[in-house]
């Protein structure tokens, strides 16, 4: 009798505790809402990879954003690729001058532009060094946001690496077999994280489905000293083709974001369908017309980011409570539906 009570007492210890450490690992961080220039009410800021982007996919796009008063990033490739056989590596570069002209007007405007690597398909350091070096002769100065491109080995902390609690890493290796990342090991011919903490500021992570990205992680953006190459890692929110995009920006969502005073950093594939059979989506251009239509703050990623730094509470780190839940929240979206 005794010992019956002891296995039901050990076995609701083990229950509580259990209870009590998904409780304490799956609550998210306190949210505080952020004050923006001007008095807005939300911040938006667009971040657009450059996967199969061509002039006639991308240009129609951003005039339109353009017209609406929507100013965001573009990632760019300097070099072609080296492996056009992936669908992903495909894509205008700068080695094609109308494309550097367009750009060059875009960045005119307001427009911001960013790395997405050298190029589709895999940099040794020369390259990505090299790489660096034309867009600042082009573009006036290095790149202050990377993102990581597909399954490039020049790529920082990508794959199971973008998890810095080895049991999610380990969680992560038994479902995904992608390729690995090299571009923070120093041993590897593909190594260049130095030159990452030296010229770039931002690098983007975790993808969610949530429109306000800063209500998963307020901390962002945040450094972590286990991932030490990259300066600053920033969240976006799900939007990565035109139909996820088009979800992400409905009425009701875009009301909660500015009924939170919100922060979206939403990534996207503009080349994706977005301008198809000579038309733009007219679903993205009558959410977007509505979304512009708000008293928003419609501003490139760096220009957020660099706002929300300067205007925090916090340090950049966070806690390992913190860690767990956005790690791990993360990985269960991933495994849910492939978030990014």
């Amino acid at each position: 009798m005794n010992s019956g009570w002891s296995r039901r007492k050990i076995i609701t210890i083990a229950v509580v505790v259990i209870i009590t450490a998904a409780f304490y690992f799956t609550y998210p961080p306190a949210y505080r809402p952020v004050s923006f220039p001007n008095g807005k009410k939300f911040a938006f800021a667009i971040v657009d990879d450059t996967d199969g982007a061509t002039m006639e996919k991308i240009k129609p796009v951003y005039d339109y954003l353009q017209e609406l008063g929507v100013l965001c990033t573009k990632t760019v490739w300097v070099l072609p690729t080296n492996d056009p056989e992936r669908w992903p590596n495909r894509g205008v570069t700068l080695a094609d001058s109308e494309y550097v002209d367009y750009l060059l007007h875009l960045q005119s405007e307001g427009f911001e532009i960013a790395f997405h690597g050298a190029r589709g398909g895999n940099s040794t350091r020369q390259d990505v060094i090299g790489a660096l070096e034309t867009f600042r002769d082009v573009f006036g100065d290095y790149p202050r946001i990377h993102i990581n491109h597909s399954q490039n080995y020049d790529n920082l902390y990508w794959g199971a690496d973008k998890l810095s609690l080895a049991p999610l890493s380990f969680l992560y290796d038994i479902f995904y077999t992608g390729s690995p990342s090299y571009g923070h090991i120093p041993e590897s011919e593909y190594f260049w994280g130095d030159i990452a903490q030296d010229r770039i500021s931002y690098v983007v992570n975790f993808s969610f489905e949530e429109i306000n990205t800063l209500k998963v992680n307020p901390l962002i953006p945040y450094h972590l000293d286990a991932q030490p190459y990259v300066n600053y890692w920033f969240h976006s929110s799900d939007g990565g083709f035109v139909d996820s995009f088009n979800e992400l920006i409905k009425k009701e969502n875009v009301g909660r974001l500015e009924s939170e005073m919100g922060v979206c950093f939403v990534y996207t594939h503009f080349a994706s369908s977005f301008f198809k059979n000579g038309r733009i989506n007219p679903v993205f251009r009558e959410r977007m017309a509505y979304l512009a239509s708000r008293d928003g703050w419609f501003a490139p990623a760096g220009e957020v980011l660099d706002y929300i730094r300067e205007h925090r509470e916090r340090g950049d780190e966070p806690n390992f409570r913190e860690r767990v839940y956005i790690e791990l929240r993360w990985l269960y979206e991933k495994l849910l539906h492939g978030s990014r």
